[in-house]
């Protein structure tokens, strides 16, 4: 048996080892809210229950949203056009944490109080200014179980539309380098002939590349016809799966590079490019990626890593090297290739991940609900 030696019993030492370890706890942490915070499964229960909200609009149930808006803690949200909204982590972080949560409510009731038509009493004159304003009061009943079962509903349309909207953004994004090429070709030829010197960087160009994601979208959506109505923010949906995929597809380029470094492989030149991409990302993060955002904003986000210029990049530990922001976003467009392929898997399976899960709770849930009333005997009797 080895002997311990005092150094594994000093308290530097321990509580040094205790430091190793709480650092990487918080490591595991960050890299668990990263990966909920681009979970397209989440988006997918966001965007499903903002759908159903506008549903519910459509037809005249305000009170359903009001029950919901409420119920999540999270208001206007048919104003919101943005990714990793809040209430995912006041729940757990899951996608199918709120609509769990929602079954599990009490059957409610709304009280609504609606002003009479006229002001007219027994024969009296509405227009008399000292007869008051007549309100009758009516219940309407809010069951979050049948909530819930309608909003998966719309989840699983709105998935199904996914697959094939993945396919449109995988289009967008392999045609985004030759678009580049072909415009900094065509910037090159227009300067050549007047002598001016070609500008290797491309910054003085007005666009990096042409954005076509809307336009193939919009030609598969009119393609398709009237054999399918599209669900209610399709394009919206599109743009946010866009920006949430090139998020997604950062950090794991981050993390690879991360991962690289600690191992050692490539060590230098994968140091450089993490160090140079982190700090664009991050100084970029809130206006790109957080809250609600404007149309566009991955297209936008690429655009200026594309013309930005090389740069001389210091690392932590004191090495300097040439960052290149033209093969990151390379990289970047590639890894989401790789994005998109996975997530269309996922996709796929959200009608099976239901039947599995949420559905079964569901169905227990409504049994739960028919127990509880009288008996089919009871009505004989």
């Amino acid at each position: 048996m080895p002997t311990l030696t005092a150094r594994q019993y000093h308290p530097l030492a321990k509580g040094s080892l205790q430091a190793r370890m709480s650092d990487r706890d918080e490591e595991a942490l960050s890299r668990a809210r990263n990966d909920a915070r681009t979970d397209i499964r989440n988006l997918l229960t966001q965007r499903a229950i903002q759908s159903f909200l506008f549903l519910c609009t459509s037809v005249r149930d305000p009170h359903s949203v009001k029950w919901i808006e409420e119920f999540l803690d999270a208001h206007n949200q048919l104003d919101f056009h943005g990714t990793g909204a809040a209430y995912f982590e006041a729940f757990g972080g899951t996608w199918d944490a709120p609509l769990l949560a929602m079954m599990e409510m009490p059957k409610d009731v709304v009280v609504v109080s609606a002003k009479r038509s006229g002001k007219g009493h027994r024969g009296w004159s509405k227009n008399n200014p000292y007869l008051e304003d007549r309100y009758v009061e009516f219940n309407i009943d809010i069951d979050p179980v049948s909530l819930t079962s309608r909003i998966l509903s719309v989840r699983e349309q709105i998935a199904t539309e996914w697959v094939k909207d993945l396919n449109v953004l995988a289009e967008a994004n392999d045609d985004i380098l030759g678009s580049y090429f072909l415009l900094a070709k065509e910037e090159r030829s227009k300067r050549e002939p007047t002598g001016t010197k070609p500008d290797s960087s491309n910054a003085s160009c007005a666009i990096a590349f042409e954005r076509t994601a809307v336009n193939i979208l919009e030609n598969n959506m009119n393609f398709q016809g009237g054999a399918t109505a599209s669900s209610p923010f399709r394009k919206g949906n599109f743009d946010l799966l866009y920006n949430l995929c090139t998020q997604a597809s950062i950090h794991r380029l981050l993390r690879e590079y991360k991962d690289d470094v600690a191992s050692g492989g490539e060590k230098e030149a994968r140091a450089i490019s993490f160090t140079w991409l982190r700090e664009f990302y991050v100084s970029r993060v809130e206006e790109f990626f957080d809250g609600n955002q404007r149309y566009g904003r991955a297209d936008d986000l690429i655009e200026q890593l594309l013309l930005s210029s090389p740069s001389v990049v210091s690392t932590d530990d004191g090495k300097v090297g040439l960052a290149d922001p033209m093969g990151l976003a390379e990289a970047i467009i590639s890894k989401r290739r790789e994005v998109v392929d996975e997530w269309k898997v996922v996709m796929t399976n959200v009608p099976t991940d239901h039947a599995d899960g949420i559905r079964k709770n569901l169905l227990n849930k409504q049994m739960e609900s028919w127990g509880s009333g009288p008996s089919l005997g009871q009505g004989f009797q």
